[in-house]
């Protein structure tokens, strides 16, 4: 949608505090009137932004588990250096300490974020192939954790080669071998 667009573009080039609904109204070419009938608080419009970046930031496993994961954190990878995800993580991150509605917003972003993570390691359990202590925690510290330091202090040595290694240290660390033993 172009208001969520619009949106997105102004968390990205004028930060958290930037997001407005005038301002919004004002980078789609909408009237203020109609996006207050939408989202009648600010929180709620960067609510449905947050949650649309979210969902875009997955990818479609298909059963592979190496590939599926790297593929996964890949997409996140993505979201966070081209698509303003990281910037708006951050931000989110930095007002839920303050505020009761942004910490709920923030909440949500981590569950959405996780969920594809999530139904991948629990694939691998299921198949036998990682050890049940793979599941979600540890999946998101040792996956996506890396992600976002990388992100944060060395953006630099964020690559594609980055994100498979991270995998491949996670399989492993959980990898169940043919015996049925770590």
């Amino acid at each position: 949608m172009a208001v969520l667009t619009a949106a997105r573009e102004v968390l990205v080039d004028e930060g958290w505090e930037g997001v407005t609904v005038a301002r919004v109204a004002e980078r789609s070419g909408y009237a203020r009137t109609t996006l207050y009938r939408h989202w009648p608080q600010r929180l709620d419009l960067l609510r449905d932004l947050i949650r649309e970046e979210a969902a875009v930031a997955h990818s479609v496993p298909g059963g592979e588990l190496r590939a599926d994961l790297v593929a996964e954190v890949e997409a996140f990878r993505s979201a966070m250096t081209a698509a303003g995800l990281g910037r708006a993580m951050i931000a989110i991150g930095q007002h839920a300490r303050e505020d009761p509605e942004v910490a709920e917003l923030n909440s949500a972003l981590r569950v959405e974020g996780s969920r594809v993570l999530d139904e991948i390691i629990e694939h691998g359990i299921t198949r036998g192939l990682l050890r049940p202590d793979a599941g979600a925690g540890a999946a998101v510290s040792m996956l996506v954790g890396p992600v976002l330091f990388r992100y944060l202090f060395e953006p630099e040595g964020l690559t594609a080669s980055f994100v498979e290694g991270v995998v491949d240290r996670f399989i492993e660390a959980f990898a169940i071998d043919v015996e049925g033993e770590q």
